[in-house]
Protein backbone atom coordinates (compact mmCIF):
# COMPACT_ATOMS: atom_id res chain seq x y z
CA UNK A 1 0.00 0.00 0.00
CA UNK A 2 2.76 2.41 0.90
CA UNK A 3 6.37 2.22 1.96
CA UNK A 4 5.62 2.23 5.70
CA UNK A 5 3.14 2.95 8.47
CA UNK A 6 5.57 4.71 10.80
CA UNK A 7 3.89 8.10 11.17
CA UNK A 8 0.33 7.92 12.51
CA UNK A 9 -1.60 11.14 11.89
CA UNK A 10 -4.79 10.23 13.73
CA UNK A 11 -7.55 7.76 14.40
CA UNK A 12 -10.99 7.76 12.80
CA UNK A 13 -14.09 5.76 13.49
CA UNK A 14 -13.22 3.17 10.85
CA UNK A 15 -9.44 3.03 11.27
CA UNK A 16 -6.10 4.75 11.62
CA UNK A 17 -4.71 7.45 9.33
CA UNK A 18 -1.02 7.36 8.43
CA UNK A 19 1.34 9.50 6.42
CA UNK A 20 2.84 7.44 3.65
CA UNK A 21 4.84 7.74 0.49
CA UNK A 22 3.91 6.13 -2.80
CA UNK A 23 6.53 4.53 -5.02
CA UNK A 24 6.49 7.64 -7.24
CA UNK A 25 7.57 9.77 -4.24
CA UNK A 26 4.24 11.49 -3.50
CA UNK A 27 3.27 11.94 0.14
CA UNK A 28 -0.23 10.69 0.93
CA UNK A 29 -2.58 10.27 3.85
CA UNK A 30 -3.60 6.63 4.01
CA UNK A 31 -6.72 5.65 5.96
CA UNK A 32 -6.42 1.95 6.76
CA UNK A 33 -9.89 0.62 7.53
CA UNK A 34 -10.50 -1.80 10.37
CA UNK A 35 -11.21 -5.40 9.42
CA UNK A 36 -14.53 -5.33 7.67
CA UNK A 37 -17.27 -7.55 8.94
CA UNK A 38 -19.84 -8.88 6.53
CA UNK A 39 -19.82 -7.56 2.99
CA UNK A 40 -17.64 -4.46 3.51
CA UNK A 41 -20.53 -2.04 3.91
CA UNK A 42 -18.40 0.39 5.99
CA UNK A 43 -15.89 0.66 3.15
CA UNK A 44 -18.58 1.26 0.55
CA UNK A 45 -20.23 3.92 2.75
CA UNK A 46 -16.92 5.73 3.27
CA UNK A 47 -16.17 5.82 -0.46
CA UNK A 48 -19.70 6.94 -1.33
CA UNK A 49 -19.61 9.70 1.28
CA UNK A 50 -16.30 11.20 0.20
CA UNK A 51 -17.24 10.84 -3.49
CA UNK A 52 -20.29 13.07 -2.99
CA UNK A 53 -18.33 15.73 -1.11
CA UNK A 54 -16.83 18.57 -3.08
CA UNK A 55 -15.26 21.53 -1.30
CA UNK A 56 -11.99 23.43 -1.67
CA UNK A 57 -11.22 22.77 2.01
CA UNK A 58 -11.51 18.97 1.77
CA UNK A 59 -8.70 16.75 0.50
CA UNK A 60 -9.27 14.62 -2.56
CA UNK A 61 -9.61 10.86 -2.51
CA UNK A 62 -7.57 9.60 -5.41
CA UNK A 63 -7.02 5.89 -4.85
CA UNK A 64 -8.56 2.85 -3.25
CA UNK A 65 -6.45 -0.07 -2.21
CA UNK A 66 -7.33 -3.72 -1.58
CA UNK A 67 -4.69 -6.10 -0.35
CA UNK A 68 -6.26 -9.36 0.75
CA UNK A 69 -8.68 -8.41 3.54
CA UNK A 70 -6.98 -5.05 4.07
CA UNK A 71 -8.71 -2.00 2.64
CA UNK A 72 -7.42 1.55 2.49
CA UNK A 73 -8.40 4.94 1.16
CA UNK A 74 -5.57 7.07 -0.16
CA UNK A 75 -5.94 10.83 0.02
CA UNK A 76 -3.72 13.69 -1.02
CA UNK A 77 -1.52 14.72 1.92
CA UNK A 78 -1.85 18.32 3.04
CA UNK A 79 0.46 19.44 5.86
CA UNK A 80 -1.24 21.12 8.81
CA UNK A 81 -0.92 24.90 8.65
CA UNK A 82 -0.55 26.80 11.89
CA UNK A 83 -1.12 30.54 11.75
Amino acid sequence: MTTSFKQKLGQGGYGGVYKGKLLDGRNVALKVLNDSKGNGEEFINEVASISRTSDVNIVSLFRLCFEGRKRALIYEFVPKWIS
